[in-house]
C-alpha cells in the first residue's frame, strides 16, 4: 500500500517541474522585416548582411537585439539609424523544436507573462492544498486521491491542445490544483500506514520517488523537444493511477475517525494476516476505542503564545524551503551550461540530500539538521555573489556548483520540515496542520518564479546574483528560527493541544521518550487512542 502511495509522486513532479522545458525561452532575435522565410540560423552571406543592416547589434550583450529593429525608409529603401519595437521573432531550433513561449511569442514586453504562468502553476498547488487537503478529511483519502488523479490527467492532457495564453494558464493551474490534492492525500495515507519508528523512512522515501519523477522528466524531455508532445506523454501516467481505485485501501485511521470501525477492522485484519501477526479479537474489532481531543481544531494551536511562536517558525520554514527549492529548480534554465545536464545534476544532489537525511535524521535530530541544511542553502546562495561580481565567464562553473549546493540544502530542509510538521502537530489536527503548512509552502512557491525571473527586469551581473541572494538571505533567517523548535526524534508525539503545550519542556511530567508500544496497548481496560504514533 505504501509503495502505491509513493508512485503518485512521479506524475505530480512531472506537472510541477515540466515548466522548465515547456516555458523555456530559446535564443532568439527580432525577425527581419519583409522577409517571410527568416530563420535564426544563418542562410548564407546574403542573410548575414541583411541581419546586420536591419537588426541592431548589442555589443554589451554580444548579441542581436531581441526587441528592436531599424526603421526602413520606404521612399529611399534603406535602413535608418532609428529603431522601433519588433512584432515578429525567430527562435533557435538547436535545443527546442518548440516551446509554448515560442508559439505565442512570450518575449520582450510579454516576458513577464512567463512568470505569471509559473506563478499560476504554484497557485494551483496552494489552492489545491487549501481545498482538497481538508476535503480528504471529509470524503476520505482514497476518494480525493481518485478525484485528483482524474482531474490532473484531464487538465494536463488538455493543455497540449490549446493555442492561446489564457486557456494554457487556466489548465496548468487545474493540473497542479488536482495534483496537490492527489499528493497530499497519498502522503497522509502513507504516513498513517506506519508507526513511529518508520516515520523517517516513510517521509524520505516518498521524496525519493519525487526525484524519480525528476529523472524521468529529464530523460523524456531530452528525447521530446516539442512542448506539445512532451505535455501529452507526461500526462499519460496520471491515467494509469486511476487503477488505484481498485488496488488501494482507504486509510484505517480515517475510517476510525469517522466511526466506520467495521471497514477499518477488515483492513487491519488483512494487514495482520499478511504480516503473520496474531491479534486479540478486542483489538481486531477496534472495540472501546478511546480518542482524546475530539473537537479540537487547527486554530487552537494559535491560542497559546508558545504554540503560536512554534507555528510561526514552522510556517516560515515551509515558505522559505519551498521558495528556495522551487526557485533554484526553476532557475536552472538561467544558469550557464547545458540545460539538460544542469537539470540532471540538480536531481542528483536532491537524491543525495535525501540519502543523507535517512542516515542522520534520527542520530542528529530534526532541529539541528533543519537548521544546518537551511544555513547550507543560504550560505551557498550568498557566496555566488563573489564569482559573478569579481570573476569572469571562466568561473561560471563555480556559480553552478554553488547553486547545486543550495539545491542540496533546500531539498533536505524541505524533506525534513514535512516530517517535522507531522510530528509537531497534535494527532487530532495533524492532517489539517499539514494542509495549512502546505498552503504556506505554496506562498513561497508563488514567489519563487517571480524572484527567479527577476533577472529579466534588470541588467548586468546583478541579474544573475539578485535572485540567488534573496534565496540565500531568507534561508539563513529561517534556519536560525528553526532552533526555537523542540526536538521530536524518538519522542512520543502529542495527541492533544494540551500535550503540544507541554511537548519539549524539560522536567515536565508529560514529557517522555518513546517506549515500545506493545506492552502498553491497554490502559484502564480501554485501548489506547488510535493515533499516528501507534503502529497498525
Amino acid at each position: 500500500m505504501f509503495l502505491l502511495t509513493c508512485l503518485v509522486s512521479v506524475p505530480t513532479a512531472f506537472h510541477v517541474l515540466m515548466s522548465v522545458f515547456v516555458l523555456a525561452v530559446p535564443d532568439h532575435r527580432c525577425a527581419i522585416p519583409e522577409l517571410d522565410n527568416d530563420t535564426y540560423a544563418s542562410q548564407g552571406p546574403w542573410h548575414d548582411e541583411l541581419i546586420n543592416r536591419s537588426i541592431p547589434w548589442l555589443s554589451q550583450k554580444n548579441m542581436y537585439s531581441q526587441c528592436e529593429v531599424f526603421v526602413k525608409d520606404v521612399t529611399q529603401r534603406y535602413w535608418s539609424n532609428m529603431t522601433r519595437k519588433c512584432d515578429k521573432w525567430v527562435y533557435s531550433k538547436e535545443i527546442f523544436t518548440s516551446t509554448f513561449v515560442t508559439e505565442v511569442n512570450m518575449v520582450c514586453d510579454d516576458i513577464s507573462f512567463k512568470t505569471y504562468a509559473i506563478m499560476a502553476v504554484m497557485g494551483g498547488n496552494m489552492v489545491g492544498s487549501l481545498i482538497l487537503g481538508p476535503l480528504a478529511d471529509v470524503l476520505g483519502r482514497k476518494k480525493v486521491l481518485l478525484l485528483g488523479t482524474i482531474g490532473q490527467f484531464a487538465s494536463g492532457l488538455a493543455v497540449a491542445f490549446v493555442h492561446s495564453y489564457v486557456p494554457f494558464v487556466i489548465l496548468k493551474f487545474c493540473a497542479t490544483f488536482f495534483g496537490m490534492g492527489l499528493y497530499l492525500a497519498s502522503y497522509v495515507i502513507g504516513m498513517e500506514l506506519v508507526g513511529p519508528r518508520k516515520r523517517k523512512y516513510a517521509g524520505i522515501i516518498k521524496e525519493c520517488f519525487w526525484v524519480l519523477g525528476h529523472f524521468l522528466l529529464i530523460a523524456i524531455a531530452y528525447g521530446l523537444r516539442d512542448w506539445r508532445h512532451l505535455q501529452i506523454v507526461l500526462s499519460i501516467p496520471s491515467f494509469l493511477i486511476i487503477s488505484y481505485f481498485l488496488l488501494l485501501k482507504e486509510s484505517p485511521r480515517w475510517l476510525v475517525s469517522r466511526n466506520r470501525l467495521q471497514e477499518a477492522s477488515e483492513i487491519i485484519k488483512i494487514a495482520a494476516k499478511t504480516n503473520n501477526v496474531t491479534m486479540a479479537d478486542k483489538m481486531a474489532n477496534l472495540k472501546e476505542i478511546e480518542l482524546d481531543g475530539i473537537g479540537e481544531k487547527v486554530w487552537h494551536m494559535m491560542t497559546n503564545h508558545v504554540l503560536l511562536i512554534r507555528c510561526l517558525v514552522i510556517f516560515s520554514n515551509w515558505i522559505v524551503s519551498s521558495m528556495v527549492y522551487y526557485g533554484l529548480s526553476l532557475n536552472v534554465g538561467n544558469l550557464s551550461g547545458d540545460l539538460y545536464l544542469n537539470f540532471f545534476l540538480s536531481g542528483v544532489v536532491e537524491l543525495l540530500s535525501y540519502i543523507l537525511c535517512l542516515i542522520f535524521l534520527d542520530k542528529a535530530g530534526r532541529k539541528l539538521l533543519q537548521c544546518l541544511f537551511m544555513l547550507t542553502a543560504g550560505a551557498a546562495c550568498v557566496c555566488t555573489l563573489f564569482p559573478v561580481l569579481y570573476g569572469n565567464k571562466d568561473l561560471s562553473w563555480i556559480t553552478m556548483v554553488l547553486s547545486l549546493v543550495g539545491k542540496f540544502g533546500s531539498s533536505a530542509a524541505f524533506a525534513i520540515i514535512y516530517i517535522y510538521t507531522v510530528e509537531l502537530f497534535p494527532t487530532v489536527m495533524r492532517n489539517s496542520g499539514l494542509g495549512l503548512c502546505s498552503v504556506m509552502a505554496r506562498i513561497g512557491g508563488i514567489l519563487a518564479p517571480y524572484i527567479a525571473d527577476i533577472g529579466h527586469l534588470i541588467s548586468g551581473d546583478m541579474a544573475v546574483v539578485l535572485p540567488i541572494l534573496i534565496f540565500g538571505g531568507a534561508s539563513i533567517f529561517a534556519g536560525l528560527l528553526a532552533l526555537l523548535l523542540p526536538e521530536t526524534a524518538n519522542k512520543m508525539l502529542p495527541d492533544t493541544v494540551e500535550d503540544a503545550k507541554n511537548f519539549g519542556r524539560k522536567n515536565n511530567k508529560r514529557s517522555f521518550n518513546l517506549q515500545p508500544l506493545a506492552s502498553n496497548s491497554e490502559q484502564n481496560g480501554k485501548l489506547k487512542p488510535f493515533t499516528m504514533d501507534s503502529p497498525i
